[in-house]
């Protein structure tokens, strides 16, 4: 990285060339026009100071070391919002998003009345119960990405676990939460008087071991973690920072998480007297060898991001017109393909395989097997995650051994019995019926390529005329999952 960090430079630096006309036929081959380069979302997420020590655990009064946090927050902000190719969220538009997604309120919700009611229980002595309702807390705390957001609601529910911990004669377990608790809020202080000594004990203890023994350069979580939160906020990068004590003084380390290839692209180590010019120094070399995401010129070009979909899915469906008195159920599955080829548009193609069931009256003389072949054009819209289409398109329905009948003769001696009234018996063996099909449905990404989908459909058949009174309009839904290529 640092040799291609000096290429980039290297090259910035050449004399320029005589200025060439600016016409689109004079573009070198390969360049793109301005109006057509998209950028690069990059999420600045907020500064960690490690830059504490466990003599002011209990002094919550005591002064504080400089915060360094402000300054290098407002620089990143700075340099990234200069760049034209580059769109920056600041580490309040972070916080700000992560709280307004409405996937995650829910999760953030439910922790804190977890935290709420742990607490509770815990003063009611029902420690047992506040071990189990504050582990909860602290689960969906960080599913919620509360570290971020408000770290101390986090290292709150952290430090009650590990004092519940601590009551059951658990001390290990205990000693992981706490220390996760400083991971949380590494400034966190406490009153000398607010634990009982033991616990003040078991504090330090897991502060210095904290500090002593966790990867510092990580304040956020691995490289998974890290992708599912700039999935989260729609962002190609993410820039994060501690600061940390060293003997010679406080140290910066800065990193930049490219998130498409889920790696760290670049970092930097500096003592933070030299910080603010070597920041701006290490970001400029990152921007000028940043590369140019190209978008379409008008919304009518094709897309070549997306890719084919397939899904398979477990389906259930009901003829809303049929001739048994009562709805006879079909259960199966179907296999899907779908790719999007224009802003909004997609073709897919889809076969569902179904076996009937038989009614309560019986008057399906015996369970059949059907095939639903069903193509055509839909039309899409994304929001993060979220993924909604509708799809007008044409059915083609290859139904298997279906009769049907009310007679009871029929039913007991078979339909070829002299009995048996052939008025009574409906038979549409082997039968292809073709008609019109409308599908709504929703996909959800959950993680890499992969996604839960869960459709709704209904068809109506009017092929071939006459044979489309006795059976039709069958309507259902499918849930399954599927994967993007």
């Amino acid at each position: 990285m640092k040799r291609l960090l000096a290429v980039c430079l290297l090259f910035a630096a050449l004399p320029a060339r005589a200025q060439e006309p600016t016409n689109a036929a004079a573009l070198r081959q390969g360049d793109v026009p301005d109006a057509r380069k998209s950028p690069r979302v990059v999420a600045i997420l907020p500064v960690r100071s490690h830059d504490v020590a466990v003599a002011d655990l209990f002094a919550p009064d005591a002064p504080r070391q400089s915060d360094w946090t402000p300054a290098i927050e407002a620089q990143l902000v700075a340099l990234l919002r200069d760049s034209p190719l580059v769109q920056a969220m600041s580490p309040g538009d972070v916080r700000r998003a992560l709280a307004q997604d409405l996937t995650l309120q829910p999760l953030q919700q439910l922790g804190q009345q977890r935290y709420r009611q742990g607490l509770q229980q815990y003063l009611s002595l029902a420690t047992d119960s506040a071990t189990q309702t504050l582990q909860l807390a602290v689960e969906m705390g960080r599913s919620g990405f509360q570290d971020v957001i408000d770290p101390k609601l986090l290292a709150d529910a952290q430090v009650m676990l590990g004092v519940c911990l601590l009551d059951r004669g658990e001390p290990a377990k205990a000693h992981i939460a706490l220390r996760d608790a400083f991971a949380a809020q590494p400034d966190r202080r406490f009153r000398s008087n607010f634990f009982a000594p033991a616990v003040n004990v078991e504090l330090a203890k897991a502060f210095v071991d904290w500090q002593e023994t966790s990867d510092l350069t990580r304040p956020y979580g691995d490289h998974r973690r890290l992708h599912a939160l700039a999935e989260r906020l729609g962002a190609d990068g993410l820039v994060y920072a501690t600061v940390r004590s060293t003997p010679e003084g406080p140290e910066l380390w800065l990193a930049i998480f490219d998130a498409r290839r889920r790696v760290v692209d670049s970092e930097l180590r500096v003592p933070m007297r030299e910080s603010a010019a070597k920041v701006d120094a290490f970001v400029s070399r990152w921007l000028a060898c940043l590369p140019v995401a190209e978008t379409a010129a008008d919304p009518t070009t094709i897309r070549r991001d997306d890719g084919v979909r397939l899904d398979m899915s477990g389906g259930y469906a009901l003829y809303l017109k049929q001739p048994t008195r009562q709805n006879f159920q079909s259960v199966g599955f179907s296999i899907g393909i779908a790719h999007e080829f224009r802003t909004g548009i997609e073709w897919f193609g889809r076969v569902n395989m179904y076996t009937s069931l038989s009614d309560p009256y019986q008057d399906l003389l015996h369970s059949f097997n059907s095939v639903r072949a069903i193509g055509g054009l839909g039309f899409t819209f994304r929001k993060g995650p979220l993924r909604l289409y509708a799809r007008p398109g044409l059915d083609a329905h290859f139904l298997g051994d279906f009769v049907a009948t009310t007679d009871p003769d029929c039913k007991f001696f078979g339909t070829d019995h002299p009995l048996c009234d052939k008025a009574s018996v409906v038979d549409l063996q082997q039968r292809l019926l073709f008609g019109l099909n409308l599908a709504i449905g929703a996909s959800v990404h959950i993680g890499r390529n992969f996604f839960v989908q869960v459709q709704g459909s209904s068809s109506l058949y009017f092929l071939p005329f006459g044979s489309t009174d006795k059976l039709n309009y069958p309507t259902g839904g499918d849930v399954g999952l599927g994967y993007a290529f």
